[in-house]
């Protein structure tokens, strides 16, 4: 049987479980005193533990061995995804593909206005646990459009995903690929010209994802993907 991951908090030799986590282990997978399991705290280490005891609200796990994970990213990859229909199966993907942040934010044509943390957070975990991550995405608070702008001047790959570009490739894009990168993809409505100017001002390096127009969830992933593929990061 492959053994389970959950994500706790690492006390002196032991992993201590606990609130989702806790009810994740104890009451959905039945895990009990003895179960061998892999817990992440979130340092880029797989864990090896057994569980040695279970209270009313904890799960407390011995240390048997501890192993690199191989799953993360060489370097931080942002994802800034504008609030849409899709944006849970989004977020799951993101993660499944390596990003390191999410970033919600609202930009001209959004026409979709509600967003739970709670929700994105859940996903996050779960998506994080099926795909064998070690670390947990960071999810931004929630921004507008120009705070997406702002808030990564520092970053050396500046990638923003527009529908009408045709000829600059996310490859050509990527100025060095051992550095740090965020993508930027738009709502269903795409993004308005007076936005992609702004980007452009700011930096950013307007991209094509090819000669047809992607659905938003389809775009977040070709555009990671192929980020991935640009850094040398995918395999």
């Amino acid at each position: 049987m492959d053994l389970k991951r959950f994500y706790g908090s690492k006390v002196g030799d032991k992993i201590i479980l606990l609130d989702r986590e806790y009810f994740h282990c104890v009451k959905v997978t039945r895990h009990k005193k003895g179960y061998s399991l892999i817990c992440c705290t979130g340092d880029g280490l797989d864990y090896y533990s057994t569980i040695e005891d279970i209270t009313n609200d904890t799960v407390v796990c011995s240390i048997e061995k501890t192993e690199a994970n191989l799953s993360e990213p060489k370097s931080r990859i942002i994802l800034c995804q504008a609030l849409c229909k899709e944006f849970d199966f989004v977020v799951q993907k993101a993660v499944e593909l390596g990003v390191t942040d999410i970033v919600p934010f609202m930009s001209e044509r959004c026409n979709v206005k509600k967003y739970s943390l709670e929700r994105t957070e859940n996903i996050v975990l779960d998506a994080a646990k099926q795909c064998g991550r070690a670390v947990l995405p960071i999810i931004h608070p929630i921004t507008d459009f120009d705070g997406i702008l702002d808030s990564f001047e520092n970053i050396t790959n500046k990638i923003f995903c527009y529908e009408l570009e045709r000829k600059k490739s996310i490859n050509s894009a990527v100025v060095n690929s051992k550095e740090n990168s965020v993508i930027v993809i738009g709502s269903e409505g795409g993004f308005s010209e007076k936005e992609v100017e702004l980007a452009k001002i700011k930096g950013f390096q307007i991209t094509t994802l090819g000669r047809r127009i992607l659905r938003v969830e389809t775009a977040s992933i070709c555009a990671i993907t192929l980020l991935l593929n640009a850094i040398g990061d995918l395999c």
